[in-house]
């Protein structure tokens, strides 16, 4: 550090403190309750935590600098995160045997006009109608006679709400031989499931729509008060886990493979995420390709919709971002799957 000039020393200090910010980031899924909720909204930034510490590592390499090694032996701690992150390509097999599924943020077909022009709902229907996965999970689901899910010959359906209802649906190609609730209390958000018969085969799929935040345009949060903002997000946080953990211990207990699939409001780096994931795969990170965001307002573009299924007896042959198609604030995913030969 002796032989860096001044503006060197203050790259140097911040180096430090983004390297050890990403380390943090990378423990607090695994802290206890209270604490991780306090640093939870490291999870919405890991991203920009990752690139900042690639660009300091292009820096270092540049001027010659053993202090790359801080940088580079973060980001290699974090190596299982960054393919959460990033997936240079998928894999494409095709096999008779798979089925597929697909989850979809609606945002209520459009109901409030947010894309300022008519028959959104329609244009979504047609789409899903075209794309025709054999099991459809949909969140922010409201009935609305203009949209079509007649070539389903199953559906669990589940509103909320006293003036708004809305919520979730589960549309099956398949028999659905069993279906349930888990109704969080005091939302809108909730978890449903399905016990669907593919073939000779019968899986379980939660549809799972974590807590909402609920939040001011970004844009807007500099005139907000931080600390209550800040008060708001850990209180979500602290939500999203309790939901996520009550998903888990629910699905633990079923006879059959299971796929979480949803909108987690949350990144892979959340600790929500990691207690629906245990016990199963990504998806994207086994099929996928690209950055795979689903969402994005603006300057804020995040993975934050995932299907995960059982990791020792389903198989992931495909996994597709649409990010073609954009009627809601969310893209839909889709994945094709097989059961593993016993």
């Amino acid at each position: 550090m002796k032989n860096l000039s001044i503006t060197g020393k203050i790259f140097l200090i911040f180096n430090y403190i983004v390297a050890l910010w990403l380390l943090v980031a990378f423990v607090t899924p695994y802290l206890p309750v209270g604490l991780m909720s306090v640093l939870s909204f490291n999870a919405l930034i890991f991203p920009l935590l990752v690139l900042v510490n690639v660009l300091f590592v292009i820096f270092w390499l540049i001027k010659l600098k053993k202090y790359v090694l801080v940088s580079v032996l973060v980001l290699l701690i974090n190596y299982g995160n960054l393919k959460a992150l990033y997936q240079w390509g998928g894999k494409h097999p095709i096999d008779p045997k798979g089925f597929s599924i697909m989850s979809y943020n609606v945002r209520l077909f459009n109901a409030y006009h947010w894309i300022r022009r008519k028959g959104v709902n329609v244009d979504i229907s047609n789409y899903l109608k075209d794309q025709f996965p054999e099991i459809l999970v949909l969140q922010e689901y409201k009935r609305d006679k203009q949209t079509d899910f007649s070539q389903y010959s199953y559906k669990h359906i589940v509103l909320k709400g006293k003036r708004r209802k809305a919520g979730l649906a589960i549309y099956s190609k398949y028999k659905i031989i069993a279906k349930g609730n888990l109704n969080f209390k005091n939302t809108y958000n909730n978890a449903i499931w399905a016990d669907i018969v593919v073939n000779k085969d019968t899986l379980r799929i939660y549809n799972v729509h974590l807590q909402s935040y609920k939040v001011v345009k970004p844009e807007n949060l500099v005139e907000q008060d931080k600390k209550a903002v800040g008060n708001k997000f850990r209180r979500v946080f602290e939500k999203q886990y309790q939901q996520a953990a009550l998903v888990a211990q629910h699905a633990n207990k079923s006879l059959y493979p299971v796929v979480v699939a949803g909108d987690f409001n949350n990144t892979a780096f959340s600790a929500s995420y990691h207690v629906l994931k245990d016990g199963r795969k990504d998806a994207f990170v086994e099929a996928g390709e690209g950055y795979g965001m689903t969402w994005r307002y603006k300057w804020v573009p995040l993975r934050i919709d995932f299907i995960l299924p059982d990791e020792k007896r389903l198989q992931v042959l495909q996994f597709e971002t649409l990010n073609n198609f954009r009627y809601s604030d969310h893209y839909p995913i889709k994945a094709l799957l097989k059961f593993r030969e016993q």
